[in-house]
């Protein structure tokens, strides 16, 4: 069913803006929204507020959420062509059938069904709501085409696409046994040790890697077949990162206990880094604050995924990073012939491949795409001629979306143990931290792993015959973790949970990776401290030359809360349809710039002056700064709906710059002017709005 957005009141003041909005269940849901644009959301009720969580992130961010779920669905191509084509094969090749990801969310519990259900039906009234008033709510993205409304399905697809990219390791044996094919067994254990004693660890004594002797079965590949694979990974992330869409390139993360605290008080710095944020493209995250009688979080999120996915509550705050565990092997299969028609050998017996046939459509029509499964999983890859084909087995396979299930937990625990609980179902590999307010610091290298006993090289392909077939998996309490440690911190940048853990065939922990020691920029840091304060930590990511794409720091006294963050380049994305961008689109970039972090409100009441709309005068303010170089931000407001333009002159009465011409909504409205490729000098700032002209002069020095 599809509900239409109810607005009760807008209030526009000088910091934030109140709206009263009527979800699918007949209740209130307030969404006020903090000076940088924020929306902090309260409800009666949790399906009520995904329900208002989905619609603020829609009016932000709408765009990013349908090119997310795009990504996730394997449906770029209907955007982007030919450019997408092989992306969305690669998608629908390795996931799941549309009946597998209703099964999937069908299996999730009640709330956090009802919670997904909630977040879509508000991302479908914002849409609603914009089709009705579009010089208002519509994105300019949708300038020329629509929005197809989103699905329960589409975000169950979407998060097992968020959770392979940070989430999945591994397949890389092909171009393992390439290397030693190449080079030989001696090259291949110097250059590819199973366990790297020499690389740093999150947790420095926990013993040696027990030794154990592997086997390979001594199949032969083509060279060809591993460059391929190797070209597609490399296609898929340049993609990634040409289109917007959200990438791995690490993260880190400081925890610092009561011992090692100037304040006695648990200290976290959580820093994911899921692409580059630049100046003029949408940060990948966003923040929120959400609060009903049973639930309040604040925090980061991602656009087309409802619950806070890092962040705090009343009672803890956590972080994680992407834990580079071995978690995907591959197979090598033999077929009867050179087709797929007549089965591959497993079990002394030939199966029937899982024939999937999809129809991908682009923008010029459609194509037919055929592609199969093995009892291991996914072909990723064949060689006929010599009758191989090459298939991924995954240790999370049709149960990633588990991982809502601990998230959604996550966010109501109240303590270190039910985080623990609520982790030990987690599927996906991460390094997972956490502090709370009985002043413990934990950390736990999550995930489902085999646990090795069928004594296959890790680095090297599986026989697919039933001769190699897994083991069992390794239990969660005996995966790397540590609470309180002696030495009194936590420091991860993905690198090597424990000295004990043993590589896999991404081979990640290897001497010369700056995976194996790049935390120890962290480390040094932090060690020339004899006690660290909150501020301290929020020094880590200057300390160390590299930003988080989200960025927060908290620390917990027991009974509040201090905290921290920064989402640049900005909480909005939203363009209008006459050009006018939100006034924060851009308003964390200098924080970003300069290792700043803002005040993340939290639990507060968000100022406003009234419950009805009000009347705003016409006025053109003093920007601000004045001198400037090279940018400058442009506040103005306007009392009724006109066509208004402001233009920026020089001294010479030549126009150099257009910022607005169209008809605005009443209110304030903010600019950030970009003055680079300008000479220094005087400049006039003219804003016209209906019968009211007003002037301000400006000063570019450089």
């Amino acid at each position: 069913m599809r509900y239409l957005f109810t607005l009760i009141f807008t209030i526009t003041a000088l910091c934030a803006e109140t709206k009263h909005l009527i979800a699918p269940d007949g209740t209130t849901v307030i969404i006020d929204r903090d000076e940088y644009g924020v929306p902090h959301i309260k409800a009666d009720n949790e399906p009520a507020l995904f329900f208002g969580q989905g619609f603020a992130e829609a009016n932000d961010r709408l765009y990013q959420i349908d090119l997310n779920r795009r990504a996730g669905t394997g449906r770029l191509s209907e955007w982007f062509g030919s450019l997408a084509l092989d992306f969305d094969k690669d998608v629908r090749k390795n996931g799941y059938t549309k009946a597998e990801i209703n099964t999937m969310v069908g299996l999730l519990s009640e709330d956090v069904q009802a919670a997904f259900e909630g977040y879509v039906s508000g991302i479908n009234a914002y849409a609603d709501t914009m089709n009705l008033y579009p010089d208002l709510y519509k994105p300019s993205q949708y300038a020329n085409m629509d929005f197809d409304p989103i699905t329960v399905q589409d975000i169950g697809a979407f998060g097992v696409y968020m959770l392979w990219d940070f989430g999945k390791f591994g397949g890389y044996e092909l171009s393992r046994l390439n290397e030693l094919q190449n080079n030989g067994w001696d090259w291949f254990n110097e250059n590819r040790p199973v366990n790297d004693p020499s690389c740093s660890t999150t947790i420095p004594y926990s013993g040696q890697a027990t030794t154990q002797s592997w086997s390979y079965s001594g199949v032969t590949i083509p060279a060809e077949v591993a460059e391929e694979y190797e070209i597609t990974q490399d296609y898929l992330l340049q993609f990634k990162k040409d289109h917007g869409l959200i990438y791995k390139f690490g993260s880190f993360a400081t925890l610092v206990s009561p011992g090692f605290s100037s304040t006695g008080n648990v200290l976290l710095l959580g820093c994911p880094q899921m692409g580059t944020p630049e100046y003029d493209n949408p940060t990948v995250t966003m923040e929120v604050e959400l609060e009903c009688p049973t639930i309040h979080i604040g925090g980061m999120t991602l656009p087309g995924m409802p619950f806070v996915i890092l962040g705090h509550n009343e009672d803890l705050a956590w972080t994680w990073t992407s834990g580079f565990s071995d978690n995907v092997d591959t197979y090598i299969d033999s077929t009867q012939s050179t087709n797929f028609n007549d089965g591959y050998w497993y079990n002394g017996a030939w199966q029937d491949f899982e024939i999937i046939i999809d129809t991908i459509y682009t923008i010029t029509g459609e194509e037919i795409f055929t592609h199969y499964r093995t009892i291991h999983g996914p072909v990723v890859s064949s060689y006929l001629p010599l009758k191989q084909v090459y298939s991924h087995k995954m240790t999370f396979w049709k149960d990633e979306l588990l991982m809502a299930e601990y998230i959604y937990n996550v966010n109501k625990a109240t303590n270190i143990n039910e985080y623990a609980n609520a982790l030990s179902t987690a599927s996906m590999s991460f390094n997972c931290f956490v502090i709370d307010q009985d002043q413990n610091i934990g950390f736990w290298h999550s995930g489902r792993f085999q646990d090795r006993s069928d004594g296959v090289h890790p680095y090297l392909p599986h026989k697919g015959d039933g001769s190699e077939e897994w083991g069992g998996f390794i239990p969660f309490e005996d995966l790397p973790q540590s609470l309180n440690p002696d030495m009194g911190y936590f420091t991860n940048w993905n690198n090597k949970p424990s000295p004990d853990w043993n590589n896999g065939d991404f081979g990640p922990w290897i001497s010369g990776n700056w995976i194996c020691d790049g935390v120890d920029a962290i480390t040094n840091y932090v060690t020339t401290f004899s006690a660290m304060t909150l501020d301290d930590i929020k020094d880590v990511p200057e300390a160390i030359g590299s930003h988080g794409t989200y960025q927060g720091a908290y620390e917990l006294t027991g009974t509040e809360i201090i905290d921290y963050n920064i989402n640049p380049p900005g909480q909005s994305d939203l363009v209008h349809l006459n050009g006018t961008p939100s006034e924060h689109k851009n308003d964390q970039w200098s924080l970003h710039q300069n290792y700043n972090f803002k005040d993340m409100i939290f639990g507060e009441e968000i100022a406003s002056t009234g419950t009805e709309n009000l009347p705003i005068e016409f006025k053109l303010f003093t920007p601000y700064p004045n001198p400037f170089n090279p940018m400058t931000t442009i506040r103005f407001s306007v009392g009724t709906r006109h066509a208004t333009s402001l233009r920026v002159y020089d001294i010479t009465g030549r126009m150099v710059d257009e910022l607005v011409n169209g008809e605005m909504v009443n209110g304030e409205h903010k600019i950030i002017w970009n003055a680079e490729g300008l000479a220094s000098g005087v400049y006039f700032v003219k804003l016209e709005s209906g019968r009211f002209l007003t002037t301000q002069k400006i000063i570019l020095l450089k």
